[in-house]
């Protein structure tokens, strides 16, 4: 059965469902009502969905719970909203994917407003402190500039979208949570939480640890040739702090802290790793007057990350020689960002939001093979600074848009695969542009449409790689290959839509969206065993789509969603056939969400969600790509809520993961292991 079948009937299905229910329950209570939920992602004030012109969707604390995530990673919780396709590696691996039909960076993840890594943050965020998340579809990149990461694919842009990690802000009374859990692959894990308040100062803090033999997730041949159990620890630690000085509603002053632990192997005895991410952020918000407010913000990004190789891929080799330690490596990334932005009320409830941010990131490479000295591969640095205006005016049921931003973009690169380049200083500057429109109608429609335009200059990683050119196809030599001749690349995002109230209780949306980006860096597979890339500009690539989505709450018991999304995407590079006309790599041709909630008697919760993803190539190069095909994921949750007199709560949960076991192929040769799941309780104090 094709996606396009399946979501056909599921759609029936859920309708005719709907139909029924209501035929028996005429009397709906208003709980759901979509539009009026508070964001702050889209203008970087408090303002009703309604009163945006982007596309929003917002996935609370309580849905979080209902999600199964089987790799702990917070993308996962957004796999299920259309315009998406996350691919989560594994458990000890970055995300990879794609958005608005494009590259896995081009959605920009930030927390509390501030940038942060979209490929290796969301596995180190622990999600006991999320209250909400935010996604923001659609062109973004006045009011938020890039993120300068130099890690895997590069710097992100927002020109399809952003991902807002949100933190609770306000604690109403002292709670304490206590969980621990154990499930598939010797899996255990505990954790804590708790928070507080003291007068005008509230506290959200936790930890949690989790142990794992885990498993191969490496599909057949793969380059990771794992022999033994991947066996991994990790550790997550937070805290949360907002003071309200004198009035509460006129100062606000914010930290919150995140480090992450990690440590494990991957599956033979020198291919041990152990990373630590660290995130900072501090913010302080001053109600001027009810008309006007400043926001300071700024915050640090600590990636460190390190990684055995061995001699495995010398087949020539005894075996003892070929498990042998053949080098320590290592990158370690620190960015600093920083904003700083005044939002003025006018003309009633219109805003102008005007302000200047900044980034500073140190980027760093190393070797330390046993057969030579230490060696730096990669060492630079970059700057990054911006000065950005919009206006949000409204009058009546209309709501227009506009803003323009200036960016200044400079490399200083005292080292580039091993050697000082020749010209060790780049400069650019971009203005970038963002314009939206929307109406509300009386009968609950409102359309909308947007459209702006981005900037990205080449990631160091992707100029330099982490292994020479000389490397290429050598055995055991895995990793990414230099491009010294990327250019930097421009994008233009446009969408149109609509969203439809359904009498207070649900929501459907439809939105047309439109990608182009010129001289588009994408990662090339250039050898799968050995594994390597080579990021390279692909000419002129073009993503088209269209998203559908509805989400219903039948009756107090009953809640459903289901999404479908379409993409169409191409290469246009008539200089090299090899790429002309070829889909845009990690793109599927559709994707399909569809899931219910149902809160049963006895406070027991079952949530079943399916995703469902399409055709896609791992290459731009139409001759040597491989095609993964279509695949299912099926993911159940089921909880049971207790009263027991001495305890303000406890809960017992079940989470399982891929119940189908389907093993289909991800990204650079990995597999998805299939099924798992996780079984465990939770006391509250």
């Amino acid at each position: 059965m094709s996606i396009r079948t399946g979501i056909i009937n599921w759609t029936i299905i859920s309708l005719l469902i709907l139909i029924s229910i209501r035929g028996y329950n005429q009397s709906i209570p208003d709980t759901v009502k979509y539009l009026e939920t508070v964001v702050v992602s889209a203008s970087k004030t408090p303002q009703p969905v309604g009163n945006v012109t982007q596309k929003m969707d917002v996935v609370t604390s309580e849905e979080l719970g209902d999600v199964v995530s089987g790799n702990r990673n917070l993308s996962e919780f957004i796999r299920f909203l259309p315009g998406n396709s996350v691919s989560v590696l594994s458990r000890n691996d970055a995300n990879w994917g794609s958005y608005g039909g494009l590259g896995p960076k081009y959605s920009v993840y930030m927390l509390q407003g501030l940038p942060i890594d979209a490929f290796t943050d969301p596995m180190g965020m622990a999600m006991e402190a999320v209250e909400r998340v935010e996604v923001q579809r659609g062109p973004a990149s006045v009011l938020y500039n890039n993120y300068l990461s130099q890690d895997f694919a590069g710097s992100q842009s927002p020109l399809t979208g952003t991902v807002n990690l949100v933190m609770k802000e306000k604690v109403e009374k002292s709670l304490t949570r206590i969980g621990s859990g154990v499930g598939t692959y010797n899996t255990w894990r505990g954790s804590a939480y708790h928070q507080n308040r003291f007068g005008q100062l509230h506290i959200t803090s936790g930890l949690n640890f989790e142990k794992s033999d885990y498993t191969n997730f490496g599909s057949a041949g793969s380059w990771l040739n794992m022999i033994d159990h991947p066996q991994y620890t990790k550790g997550k630690i937070f805290l949360g702090m907002n003071y309200f000085p004198g009035k509460p509603d006129r100062h606000k002053i914010t930290l919150f802290f995140n480090t992450t632990m990690h440590n494990g192997d991957a599956g033979r005895p020198n291919r041990g790793y152990d990373h630590l991410y660290t995130l900072l952020n501090l913010g302080y918000a001053w109600k001027i007057s009810t008309q006007s407010t400043l926001q300071i913000k700024t915050g640090l990004r600590y990636y460190n990350r390190s990684w055995e190789e061995d001699m495995f891929h010398y087949t020539e080799l005894p075996y003892e020689e070929r498990i042998a330690l053949a080098s320590d490596n290592g990158v370690k990334q620190v960015i600093v960002p920083a904003d700083i932005s005044w939002v003025v009320r006018h003309f009633g409830n219109s805003t102008l939001t005007v302000g200047l941010d900044h980034q500073h990131a140190g980027y760093k490479t190393w070797t330390d093979p046993v057969w030579m000295e230490n060696s730096d591969i990669n060492d630079a640095m970059a700057i990054q600074s911006g000065l950005y205006a919009q206006e949000e005016f409204r009058t009546g049921e209309w709501i227009f848009r506009a803003g323009a931003r200036y960016n200044s973009i400079l490399y200083d690169i005292k080292k580039l695969s091993e050697v000082k380049p020749v010209v060790s200083k780049k400069e650019w500057s971009r203005f970038l542009w963002n314009a939206g429109i929307k109406y509300k109608t009386s009968f609950g429609v409102s359309p909308f449409m947007n459209a702006g335009t981005s900037f990205v200059t080449p990631g160091l990683k992707s100029t330099g790689g982490t292994i020479p050119l000389s490397d290429m196809y050598l055995p055991g030599r895995h990793g990414q290959l230099p491009n010294y001749g990327l250019k930097p690349e421009s994008g233009l995002g446009m969408d149109l839509g609509f969203d439809m109230a359904i009498q207070e209780s649900g929501l459907f949306s439809a939105r047309l969206f439109q990608n182009i980006v010129d001289d588009a860096i994408v990662e090339n597979i250039v050898s799968q065993d050995p594994s390597q890339t080579q990021s390279i500009n692909a000419g002129k690539t073009t993503s088209s789509g269209a998203e559908f989505s509805l989400k219903y709450r039948i009756t107090d018991l009953v809640e459903m969603f289901v999404n479908y999304t379409v993409f169409e995407t191409e290469i246009s590079n008539p200089a090299d056939t090899s790429q002309n006309g070829a889909q845009i790599p990690f793109v599927p041709e559709n994707v399909a969400n569809f899931g219910f909630t149902l809160n049963l008697p006895g406070q027991f919760k079952m949530a079943t969600y399916v995703h469902v993803g399409g055709k896609m190539y791992d290459s731009a190069d139409k001759y040597v790509r491989s095609a993964f095909t279509t695949h299912e994921i099926i993911n159940l949750h089921i909880s049971k809520k207790m009263n027991i007199k001495w305890l303000k709560g406890f809960q017992w949960y079940l989470d399982m993961y891929n119940l189908t076991n389907n093993q289909y192929l991800l990204p650079w040769q990995f597999q998805d292991p299939g099924f798992s799941f996780m079984t465990g309780i939770s006391l509250e104090f």
